[in-house]
């Protein structure tokens, strides 16, 4: 017996591949837990063990095809029509660990690899295809009909996945004579293999037994197709359940391996070699029931079928265990809310409480960024086109400088004209390192790795090695962002609106520019003050928070509201300029002169960066 179609075994994929793909599973899986917390009802956690074990059973199914290969339906689709997509990623992923842990059928170290693609790509694709399909008020043969091609896309979608993840191996990972290390089969092999198998076999396959699980739902509980599960309970879906399940020695008797699967023992006669690494994890994991073979049991067709009976038990074991805790914790959620007579049904504030609060934050920082500029600090008193002309020959000189410790000169210059403007140093520091420069690093990381920078590993983490150049370029690429990001929000911060506005108009910028700068700021407050007081007068109507398609729906319509209010208080604004005089040009209060030490300014801003441009120079050569 061998390993089914999807199930990618230990060996197959590379540290490089499997840790990526752990590190991608574990936030999923954690997402996943908090919606089914939010959305499962305690009537369905016997569906959602249900679709664990069904799509546990039905992948035993092996089902020969042309060329000796064997493969098998999902059911992912199906449970996420059912239960949601998010419910499907639990209720898979249990199904796959089952799988691997007891019965060797996909590797220990692929198990994320494995839920990624057939918990992750399958439930998701096929779920949202559906849905395309399904339209607004569909009739129940055209909800079987999308099902059905929902179902095809999804598994067709997941196996092109993991063919993309079997082919990239030999990129990754290979012998200086150019020998695979892991997977043997580069992308044009292993893509158009899984997909064609898919996309004739496996797919049909998939959207037939999903079809008719929903036909037959249809026809007895259509209540399910609504997702509004039923309270009763589904005697027939476990009947059906386990006359599948008596049905699964007939998965014994597909001849062949599946593709991407093959024993040493094969590759070698295929390849005439067998993978190093792949040689040695693959024996990374012993299963107690490998093969889903019953120790003790001499005859495979009773061996396999106790194999299955074993597997659902523990299955809808560990499912409904899940599922009961998510739901209690759920449950003791609402029970310790505060009761409706006090005006809420459920705990938290509510999306109207929420988005105004919101909007009330943004606006106070607005005043705030004001309040800072008027204070008495040294960029403040300096004339605003002085700051202007100054943060444009800062920008150039950054962008030349290769030297770190020239930028970092720059950012130490930054922190010091922060201390004498009177701003804040830590709420400086936040702002700027903490998403400037934290997206930077995120963005440059990767280039650091030997993959793509190749040079002496300064850091090894494992399977990653970061090399000398790469952290060299990435650490220069984070301080250029950092400096830069942090001069140019000093220059916004020690600047009012009015003064930036009049700067502009003094440096000869287009008066339709200046004009529509000042509009616009003038009317993004006044509809922030707007949609603030709308969503607090909701706030005070409402004895609930509502249902999600109620939010959604009013906040659709205030959203047109706000639009149709924007566009009136525009044109009646723009009227009473013309009334008043407008003739394209915005008047101003401000009067700038340039003083002594705007000159000083100027002059030493262009001296430090001739300085540090020409220490950077000869430094490099």
């Amino acid at each position: 017996m061998t390993p089914v179609a999807m199930h990618i075994p230990d060996g197959y994929l590379g540290p490089q591949t499997y840790a990526v793909l752990w590190l991608v599973m574990l936030p999923i899986w954690i997402i996943a837990a908090r919606k089914v917390k939010r959305t499962l009802k305690t009537k369905q956690i016997p569906l959602l063990s249900l679709g664990a074990a069904f799509s546990f059973i039905i992948m035993m199914f092996n089902i020969p095809v042309v060329g000796g290969s064997t493969g098998h339906a999902v059911g992912a689709t199906l449970i996420a029509i059912l239960l949601g997509p998010w419910a499907a990623v639990i209720a898979i992923s249990i199904a796959l660990a089952v799988q691997a842990g007891l019965f060797g059928d996909g590797g220990v170290t692929a198990l994320a690899a494995n839920c990624f693609t057939m918990a992750v790509v399958m439930p998701f694709t096929g779920y949202y295809v559906y849905r395309l399909l399904v339209g607004d008020r569909p009739s129940p043969k055209r909800r079987i009909a999308s099902a059905g091609g929902g179902a095809y896309v999804g598994i067709v979608a997941g196996a092109v996945v993991a063919g993309v993840l079997f082919g990239i191996q030999p990129y990754l990972a290979h012998t200086a004579s150019g020998q695979a290390l892991y997977a043997p089969y580069r992308l044009d092999v292993a893509v158009p293999a899984m997909a064609l198998e898919h996309l004739l076999f496996f797919g049909p396959i998939e959207a037939l037994a999903t079809m008719g699980v929903l036909a037959a739902l249809a026809r007895t509980q259509p209540e399910l197709l609504a997702a509004r599960p039923a309270a009763k309970p589904l005697r027939w879906l476990w009947a059906g359940l386990a006359l599948l399940l008596l049905l699964t020695p007939l998965g014994a008797l597909a001849p062949g391996t599946a593709w991407g699967e093959w024993s040493g023992d094969q590759l070698k006669t295929a390849l005439g070699y067998v993978p190093g690494d792949l040689d040695r994890l693959s024996g990374t994991w012993n299963a107690a029931m490998a093969d889903y073979a019953t120790p003790g049991v001499g005859n495979t067709f009773i061996g396999y079928l106790l194999a299955g009976i074993v597997g659902a038990v523990l299955v809808v074991g560990i499912s409904w265990v899940a599922a009961a805790l998510l739901a209690r914790r759920r449950g003791s959620d609402e029970a310790g809310a505060a009761p409706a007579s006090q005006g809420r049904a459920h705990r938290g504030r509510s999306l109207a409480r929420k988005t105004a609060d919101a909007v009330a934050r943004s606006v106070t920082d607005v005043m705030e960024n004001e309040e800072l500029a008027a204070r008495a600090g040294l960029l403040q008193r300096l004339d605003p086109r002085i700051k202007l002309l100054s943060l444009v020959v800062f920008a150039v000189a950054v962008s030349l400088v290769h030297a770190v410790w020239a930028l970092a000169a720059f950012v130490v210059v930054t922190m010091v004209l922060a201390a004498a403007s009177r701003v804040p140093v830590l709420s400086f520091v936040r702002k700027v390192w903490l998403s400037a420069g934290l997206l930077a690093l995120l963005i440059a990381l990767p280039s650091a790795l030997a993959w793509f920078t190749p040079g002496r590993a300064a850091v090894s983490i494992g399977p990653l090695a970061f090399t000398t150049p790469g952290l060299l370029g990435v650490t220069t690429l984070v301080t250029r962002v950092v400096a830069a990001a942090g001069f140019a929000l000093l220059i916004i911060w020690t600047m009012r609106w009015s003064d930036l506005l009049r700067a502009l108009s003094a440096l000869r910028m287009p008066d339709i520019v200046v004009a529509t700068l000042a509009m616009t700021q003038k009317q993004i407050l006044t509809l922030l003050r707007t949609v603030e007081q709308i969503h607090l007068a909701r706030e005070s109507r409402t004895l609930t928070l509502g249902t999600t398609k109620e939010n959604r729906d009013w906040v659709t319509e205030r959203m047109a509201f706000v639009v149709r209010k924007s566009l009136k208080t525009a044109d009646d604004v723009y009227d009473a300029m013309l009334s008043r005089g407008f003739t394209g040009t915005m008047p101003s209060l401000v009067r700038l002169r340039m003083r002594p030490r705007d000159w000083i300014w100027a002059a030493g801003s262009i001296a430090l960066c001739a300085v540090v441009l020409a220490a950077d120079r000869a430094a490099r050569s």
